[in-house]
């Protein structure tokens, strides 16, 4: 039939499992012919990791640096989004906290003889937030402004809202 059957066993035959190994014809002419010689392939360039290796591959020619538009980001339309904001014309400035607030939340903190880092410890937020407050640099949304209130034990005033302006054109 063509196969050779090879029955290897141990000195202890009783013991070992037998192994059984079955080649074909057509399996030993497909191995016949292969090359088999070791080929080693390496890569003779390394790649510069010092800023100075850099620096110095960059002035030798070796290294050549590409700059793409985008690289590194996954955005495919940046210059549809660019002509957007370009032909915005609206006002872009941030709310500002009414200085009536600042004063009231500083007054407050110090009536209960409270440090800024005790208050922001009740209201479970960070000391420099607090602080932000008071300065006039962050504006608190509301459920912060309640949280400090509840706190202090009087009300705060609210923060007006953004006045949207209307184009009649």
């Amino acid at each position: 039939c063509g196969k050779e059957i090879s029955k290897n066993l141990g000195e202890e035959g009783s013991k070992q499992r037998p192994r059984f190994t079955t080649r074909t014809e057509s399996t030993m002419s497909y191995l016949q012919g292969q090359d088999r010689d070791v080929v080693v392939i390496r890569k003779n360039k390394t790649k510069p990791k010092t800023a100075h290796e850099k620096n110095r591959a960059l002035a030798s020619g070796a290294m050549s640096v590409e700059k793409k538009y985008g690289g590194g980001t996954n955005r495919n339309s940046a210059g549809v989004n660019a002509r957007k904001i370009e032909e915005e014309d609206a006002d872009f400035k941030h709310r500002k906290i009414p200085v009536e607030f600042k004063k009231a939340l500083m007054k407050a903190r110090q009536a209960k003889k409270m440090s800024q880092k005790e208050l922001a410890q009740k209201c479970q937020l960070q000391a420099s937030i607090i602080q932000q407050y008071e300065n006039g640099k962050a504006v608190p949304n509301g459920q912060i402004i309640s949280k400090l209130s509840r706190a202090l034990g009087c009300s705060l005033p609210k923060i007006p809202k953004k006045k949207k302006v209307r184009d009649d054109s």
